[in-house]
């Protein structure tokens, strides 16, 4: 079999595993896409029908992008030879869009139409809007955004609308107002024949658990199904997946992790030195804690980022230090007696076989035989299970409040599990009268809402009790909890007082002793260097006992303050920390949480570190757990349900495999070693030297266009698939003669992000030249007027229109006269300037230049770039002066927007795109434009170079080595003698980097070779 040859043994294993339910642990670049595909041929080729094969990912680019890379496995010749079937495809889709599919297919059932149309957010907001009009609430009192947000929660819980308005039509007011908005909303939507995107999840899953009929033909038709990032399914999802597969088990998944921590955060390195986490590569060494505040350097073996758009969680502890990670990110914390402050909590305790309580306590209570924090106190003395904190207070009036509020407001009692000792007469003190309270009504649905409502997780307790008896059993695994030797030990162990268990663990081949000379406990317990190892161990050990928890403890303290607390703290989501927890500090002691914020985030980047052996950092002054290993086990919890769910599942680990050519690694290797701290290279490859590394020198940005244009022409003429090669450049501004060449080349191109003329900021700039040639412009009077904003609204310009400027303030008439006069003093300036020099003066008396560059961020000022290249788009007409050759630049750019406006959707073709988007992505081969010092290493806006050698530099040039990596086979480095910046011609040196690359792994370009190299080595 042909198609397997080019898999390493672990990708083999998995496209073989094609029975069962299989768990895929993927790391970074370990070739999943590759896994998944492949595995689909190999199941059609194995005699599988491919409508019978169902694949979901997570986003429309990466089903896309499946089903072209399936379609192409099976357009191949050698398919032929096998059962393949290229005239069948496989079902590849996202979960709304599989959603999609089992609705219009069987949806009648449950009175969906054939054809219906799906509500995006701001069609959904629009109706809420109106419901909420109708029902005569402002906007003030309840935003359309925060009412949908809420039906959308609950939607996703799997409530319905008439579900929720019997139950909260008579509750609070926003809860009233909420329901009565629904119902309008579901109300509209049916009239409609329209769903929204919540409704594509949970209405399949209702469909599915309601009819047998359907859920069976459902079943039938997919009898493979493989589910990509499945670590982000959330409970629906899951549930949709379980459906679907309960029949054949024929489930396939692969996980993957989040990364976790800001930009910006600092990681404290051997030396005593701290450096930002983005900077820290692979091979770097870091300051790690060994076990029991044992703090030594330890080896990065890999690192992580992505982009999220969740809330973040940034923690502040007494000390000062601070620390912003995602919710999801794990930290060590725990509440500690001599530490922890004296304040009260508000609890919800779990009990098996009774449900769910509320409850208040404090840390310090009277009275008590041995030191306990308060809430785990009450959880002995009433055999709970487990106990999360929901509020901490200063005072315990405050938390008496709110236990009412949420004992009212999800239904759960405030009654305590175990009857109190004394009076009789109390019900209180009768447990007959407890136990039928608790048996009247399920708690577990109001629990679970109180958990999400504060961001809690019911996998982590903040206090989850001791197990020996068969119907309560822990599994505990403790990160560096043995510290013989130089490397540190992580142990597991499991207690129980049961002959079952033993026998069971026995069976397995567990080694199981006695815990205590003359007790009839026992112990299995055992330790290892190899913290993966143990995660399997546990996956095992909850295959025999199903109903065990898993307890993950790191025994990192130096400076215990309580015997009985130990050195140890457990695992919890950066949303599970609270304040008044204490965590490990990079002293080897503990620091106080004294405050924990929610802040809302939108595409920013967050990193992660793989730490060997020891799996933890110094960030922030704070020791926190890195939530990936090597086979990025971010979320276990998602992993561990799946082991639960289906103990008899395969797990298969893929490990990285890089799959450059030797002289590509070579001079990446030698570009990356100039960063300071590097202890090693940075990969290694087995693959054979390669083809040189070209370099081509330019005249100008069009040649450098043009050349790259020709030989992309020259390698598809010779086979190469366009789709097969990219085009990466440093900024933004540098795309547009790019495109400009492919265009006029004739090749086929799609560009990640926005095009050059629809980009805001040109555009904005555009409607300011337009408006000075004619002021009469209204539509570009509106633009300009709100860029940059100068209080001048709709409102104020629509009066204007209608003639009604008499009906203006004072305020607004000054700020309308201002605006007019820029109008009238570069109208006056089209007379006699160039086209360029009026772009210029355009941005400068437009304010665009202030807003940018002087009071903007770092993305503005990337954004300005934009703006300066428009000029340079501009000197092309400059034979021309006044309102004539304005008009042919603006002729140009109306033309070139009218190109850009073109469908991009399933277009294929060469790839545009910054270096910045290119990370995670390869290509066959790679062109890396504008080679030039400045601007590949990019020099930094407005005049204020970085520090020689400082963290901007180091930044630059790990940019420049993700650049070089992408390429599988072949690379190309371009650069120009002359780049036009802002208008005028500037005389361009090469990039300082090229010169870390030993010319034997180079080939100059024919035509300039000499030249290029007596500039590069003088």
């Amino acid at each position: 079999m042909k198609y397997l040859e080019r898999l390493n043994d672990a990708q083999k294993r998995a496209v073989l595993a094609t029975d069962g339910p299989v768990l895929v642990l993927a790391g970074a670049g370990s070739g999943k896409t590759r896994v998944l595909t492949t595995r689909i041929y190999h199941l059609i080729r194995s005699g599988v029908p491919a409508s019978q094969i169902l694949a979901v990912t997570f986003t429309n680019k990466a089903a896309r992008e499946m089903r072209e890379r399936v379609r192409a496995m099976l357009g191949d010749p050698s398919a032929s030879s096998g059962k393949a079937n290229s005239s069948e495809m496989p079902f590849v889709a996202t979960f709304h869009g599989l959603g999609r599919e089992i609705l219009e297919s069987y949806g009648k059932e449950i009175d969906i139409p054939r054809f219906f149309s799906i509500y995006d957010r701001a069609d959904s907001e629009k109706v809420i809007a109106s419901a909420l009009k109708a029902l005569d609430v402002g906007a003030k009192e309840f935003s359309p955004r925060s009412i949908m947000s809420r039906i959308s929660r609950y939607k996703g819980e799997g409530m319905r609308a008439r579900e929720f308005y019997e139950k909260h039509s008579r509750g609070s007011f926003g809860l009233r107002i909420t329901a009565e908005v629904w119902l309008r909303y579901e109300k509209t939507l049916k009239e409609e024949k329209s769903l929204d995107f919540d409704d594509l999840i949970s209405l399949p899953v209702q469909l599915l658990e309601e009819h047998a009929d359907i859920r069976t033909l459902a079943q039938n038709r997919w009898s493979s199904i493989s589910i990509d990032e499945y670590q982000d399914t959330n409970g629906l999802q899951e549930r949709l997946a379980g459906l679907l597969a309960e029949k054949h088990n024929n489930l396939f998944v692969v996980g993957d992790g989040d990364q976790c921590l800001i930009a910006g955060t600092e990681i404290a390195l051997p030396d005593g030195l701290r450096r930002p986490i983005e900077t820290i590569k692979k091979g770097d060494w870091v300051f790690s804690n060994y076990g029991s505040g044992d703090m030594r350097p330890a080896r990065v073996t890999r690192t992580f980022s992505k982009k999220v758009s969740n809330k973040l969680i940034r923690i502040t502890t007494k000390n000062g230090r601070e620390l912003t990670s995602t919710a999801e990110h794990i930290h060590f914390a725990g509440y500690r007696l001599g530490l922890t402050p004296q304040m009260y909590f508000t609890y919800l305790m779990y009990k098996q076989g009774k449900g769910w309580r509320i409850g208040v306590s404090q840390t310090y209570t009277n009275g008590q035989r041995k030191p306990m924090i308060g809430f785990q106190q009450r959880c002995n003395q009433e055999h709970g299970d487990a106990v999360w904190i929901i509020g901490t207070h200063d005072r315990s009036q405050e938390a008496r409040i709110l236990e009412c509020q949420l004992s009212l407001r999800y239904a759960i009692p405030t009654l305590p599990f175990v009857a109190r000792k004394g009076s009789v007469g109390g019900y209180v003190h009768d447990q007959i009268v407890l136990d039928r309270i608790f048996a009247a009504f399920d708690t577990t649905q109001g629990a679970m809402k109180l958990l999400d409502a504060y961001g809690l997780s019911n996998k982590y307790p903040h206090h989850r009790a001791q197990a020996t008896q068969s119907s309560r059993r822990n599994i505990i695994i403790t990160l560096c909890g043995d510290r013989r030797g130089k490397i540190p030990m992580h142990r597991i162990s499991m207690i129980g007082s049961d002959n079952e268990g033993r026998q069971l663990l026995k069976t397995a081949g567990f080694s199981v002793r006695i815990a205590k000379r003359g007790s009839k406990s026992w112990r299995f317990e055992t330790a290892n260097k190899d913290y993966e190892a143990l995660v399997k161990m546990a996956c095992r050990l909850l295959g025999i006992f199903p109903d065990a928890h898993l307890v993950r403890t790191a025994r990192l303290g130096g400076k215990k303050v309580q015997i009985k607390d130990g050195n140890s703290l457990q695992f919890l989501p950066a949303a599970s920390v609270r304040p008044g927890m204490v965590l490990f500090d990079e002293e080897g002691g503990f620091d106080v949480v004294q405050n924990v914020a929610q802040i809302p985030s939108k595409n920013v980047r967050v990193y992660d570190l793989d730490i060997e052996h020891t799996h933890n950092f110094i960030a922030g002054g704070i020791v926190t757990h890195n939530s990936i290993y090597g086979w990025r086990g971010a979320k276990m919890e998602n992993i561990l349900n799946f082991e639960k769910k289906y103990p008899a599942a395969q797990t298969i680990i893929l490990e990285r495999n890089y799959r450059s050519t030797k002289n590509l690694v070579d001079a990446a290797n030698a570009v990356i070693e100039k960063n300071k701290n590097r202890k090693q290279k940075y990969s290694t490859t087995e693959h054979p030297a390669g083809e040189p590394i070209v370099v081509h020198f330019a005249i100008n940005a069009e040649d450098e266009a043009r050349w790259i244009a020709q030989k992309i022409r020259e390698l598809m003429q010779n086979g190469a698939r366009p789709e097969e090669i990219a085009i990466l450049f440093r900024t933004n501004f540098q795309s547009r003669a790019l495109e400009e060449g492919l265009l006029k080349a004739g090749v086929p191109y799609k560009l990640l992000g926005t095009h050059f003329f629809a980009r805001k900021e040109v555009k904005d700039a555009l409607a300011w030249v337009r408006l000075a040639l004619d002021p009469s412009r209204e539509v570009d009077k509106l633009r300009a007027a709100a860029s940059p904003p100068r209080g001048i609204g709709k409102v104020t310009l629509g009066k204007l229109v209608a003639g009604k400027r008499g009906e203006l303030r004072a305020g607004e008439i000054a700020k309308v006269e201002a605006f007019e006069r820029v109008i009238a003093e570069l109208a006056q300036a089209t007379e006699t300037l160039v086209p360029s020099e009026f772009v210029k003066l355009a941005i400068e008396k437009s304010g665009l230049r202030r807003a940018l560059v002087e009071e903007g961020n770092e993305e503005d000022r990337e954004r300005f770039e934009n703006i300066e290249e428009l000029a340079s788009v501009a000197a092309r007409h400059d034979t021309v002066a006044g309102k004539e050759g304005i008009s042919a630049f603006l002729a140009e750019a109306a033309l070139a927007s009218d190109q850009d406006e073109l469908d991009q959707g399933e277009k294929t073709g060469v790839t545009l795109m910054t270096v910045h988007a290119a990370k995670g992505l390869e290509f066959d081969t790679v062109f890396v434009s504008g080679m030039e010092e400045g601007l590949f290493p990019h020099s930094a806006m407005g005049g204020d170079d970085p520090p020689a050698g400082g963290r901007d530099d180091e930044e630059e040039r790990r940019l420049f080595y993700v650049a070089m990596t992408r390429a599988k086979t072949r690379l190309f480095l371009t650069l120009a003698r002359i780049r036009k910046i802002y208008g005028s011609d500037s005389l361009a040196e090469p990039s300082s980097f090229l010169a870390d690359i030993d010319n034997s792994l180079m080939l100059y370009d024919e035509t300039d070779g000499r030249e290029i190299h007596e500039v590069i080595h003088f």
